[in-house]
């Protein structure tokens, strides 16, 4: 029995690879389905915003950041080790994830222009309504956009090109379907943490800010899978 179960398992010098990637790929995709169930509700329940905010962001915000962290990545890479390119462009995620919940979020209303805004809306026409919402809840737009980013450049972009490094071309072709696998697995985690996170402000006394509770929770799931990840 022991000997036919071990034809089924990966060798070992294949085990300290596959396990440490599957469970790195794991915290990535936990962390981006928080990240985006959190980016959505954050731009459409702002103060004078709504879902039309979103297709502007994506496209005359999202998309020049992202081609600028692609210009910078290849610089990393001309004068870093990968490993060392993962780390310096993971822990500013984390680090900006955390201080928007302990630190930005809860003094968002000194940090957004309100009334500035208010005076540019009043001399603008009614077409300005999106870019005037990003200004006014700047904050939210670049958790927004930092959030997108956590799905293009740290699943998409910095995880597989690790993989590609580390492994072979063989044990790409037999493990590689695997983390995908894997991927639906984080979702299911990740959704049962938000759902429990949402259940527990209906239990909070009154005067607490239920959003802020639960962002101080949330991020500190991305960055505990965030530590996890780079300890990997």
């Amino acid at each position: 029995m022991h000997s036919q179960l071990k034809k089924f398992l990966p060798p070992a010098n294949e085990r300290k690879k596959l396990l440490p990637l599957a469970l790195m790929f794991f915290c990535i995709l936990f962390n981006y389905t928080i990240l985006r169930d959190t980016k959505d509700v954050l731009m459409v329940t702002a103060p004078k915003s709504g879902a039309e905010v979103i297709p502007f962001i994506k496209t005359y915000v999202n998309l020049p950041v992202a081609i600028g962290f692609t210009a910078l990545y290849s610089k990393l890479c001309d004068k870093m080790e990968q490993k060392n390119v993962f780390y310096a462009c993971t822990v500013p995620f984390l680090v900006f994830f955390g201080l928007f919940a302990w630190v930005i979020f809860p003094n968002a209303a000194f940090l957004h222009p309100h009334a500035f805004v208010d005076k540019l809306a009043a001399a603008l026409p009614a077409g300005a309504s999106a870019p005037l919402s990003i200004i006014r809840n700047w904050s939210y737009a670049v958790f927004y956009v930092m959030a997108e980013m956590w799905g293009s450049v740290v699943a998409s972009l910095l995880f597989w090109g690790f993989a590609n490094e580390v492994t072979t071309v063989d044990e790409a072709k037999k493990y590689y379907p695997l983390f995908g696998m894997g991927a639906n697995v984080a979702l299911i985690f990740s959704g049962q943490y938000v759902k429990w996170v949402s259940k527990m402000r209906a239990n909070l006394p009154a005067g607490v800010d239920p959003w802020g509770v639960s962002l101080k929770y949330l991020m500190a799931a991305v960055m505990g899978g965030g530590t996890l990840m780079i300890g990997l």
